[in-house]
């Protein structure tokens, strides 16, 4: 399946630039705000809201039948993601989960923390098992926040763009692929 631009959200999404998704595959309960540049994975699911379980019952359908209004709305809260975010195939992120720039998750993963910045999570749940850069070239790449570059500043650094980042040890050599 070839993966499509989404072409008209729903409104509990703020979506950044450019964003890749498979749209008719995305579950979401509650808000959501995805960065500039994100690729999503199919059958991504965001649920940033819970029920009440301090209630007799969780079922909400129980509530509205028998007296028109659910009085616990559980607990809620926006999930944030971060700008260049990877995020593979089937997942799942829960409430209140902040995933940082850069960030990759794994296929079939479950997201109940905090990512960092460019961070590898992956598992149920998710943890993060490596970095893609070492801690300069991240400080350095969060500084830069490329992703909100005019779009023919990004078309003049293609050489910055198509280096392997995590070959390039010394910061001053990062630095000098930049226009």
């Amino acid at each position: 399946m070839q993966k499509r631009m989404l072409k008209s959200k729903p409104p509990n999404i703020i979506a950044g630039k450019d964003d890749c998704y498979f749209p008719n595959e995305i579950y979401l309960k509650g808000k959501v705000t995805f960065g500039n540049y994100c690729a999503i994975g199919e059958n991504l699911r965001v649920i940033s809201r819970d029920h009440n379980y301090h209630l007799p019952t969780m079922q909400v359908k129980f509530y509205l039948k028998n007296f028109k209004k659910y009085p616990g709305g559980g607990n809620s809260g926006r999930v944030e993601i971060g700008n260049d975010v990877w995020i593979g195939d089937n997942v799942i992120i829960l409430k209140c989960v902040k995933i940082g720039n850069g960030a990759c998750i794994g296929a079939g993963s479950v997201v109940t923390k905090d990512i960092p910045p460019y961070a590898v999570a992956a598992g149920v749940p998710a943890k993060v098992i490596s970095y893609r850069f070492n801690k300069k070239t991240i400080r350095f790449l969060s500084d830069l926040n490329w992703w909100d570059w005019s779009e023919s500043k990004i078309r003049s650094n293609k050489k910055f763009f198509n280096s392997d980042l995590s070959k390039i040890k010394d910061l001053s050599e990062i630095k000098k692929l930049i226009k």
